[in-house]
């Protein structure tokens, strides 16, 4: 009887262990879902895959835009993950090239990057940096005759290069993409 309790106690010790673990895998499968990662993103469908390395670590995912507004000139749009800023996004409609987006791109208050280079992403203009891009485009519309979109994202580590491959790659599908919606490209 003695050697049934004593094997019977860690049964249940283990059993009430797997159950936790099963009930707290549940919960995070659950978590998952809700922090989803959008397939738009500030009016722009994009890829969750592109966008999932910039929001990075995940949680609820809010936008603050002003892109709707039918304003011309810089249209800010912020995404925020648990209420910290991720992203900072700003589109803006001008007449003729802007000022040499390298050279703002190093100045530049709003998007300021570190380490800035020029780099062919397939539009008139880009640039890219550890933490963020900039990008000019030919595009007609009631803000003038160029679209430019600049990018930064908030959580990165202006001193670490690790985040440039994915900055590029969203970049370029998203500045596509938005020229498209825009029915510049």
């Amino acid at each position: 009887m003695a050697f049934t309790k004593a094997v019977t106690a860690p049964r249940r010790a283990m059993a009430a262990a797997t159950a936790g673990s099963c009930l707290m895998l549940a919960l995070t499968a659950c978590d998952d879902k809700a922090v989803a990662i959008p397939g738009t993103i500030c009016g722009t469908p994009i890829s969750p895959t592109l966008a999932e390395p910039l929001l990075r670590p995940r949680g609820k995912i809010v936008e603050a835009s002003l892109v709707e507004q039918p304003r011309p000139g810089l249209m800010p749009c912020d995404v925020l993950v648990d209420g910290k800023p991720a992203l900072t996004i700003r589109f803006g409609f001008h007449d003729g090239l802007p000022a040499d987006l390298l050279v703002r791109s190093r100045e530049s208050t709003i998007v300021g990057l570190t380490d800035p280079v020029r780099v062919d992403l397939g539009f008139e203009d880009s640039v890219l940096g550890n933490e963020g891009a900039a990008a000019t485009a030919p595009c007609k519309t009631a803000g003038g005759d160029h679209f430019t979109f600049k990018m930064k994202v908030d959580r990165a580590n202006p001193l670490k290069r690790d985040l440039r491959p994915h900055v590029e790659a969203f970049t370029r599908a998203y500045m596509s993409e938005t020229l498209k919606t825009l029915g510049c490209g």
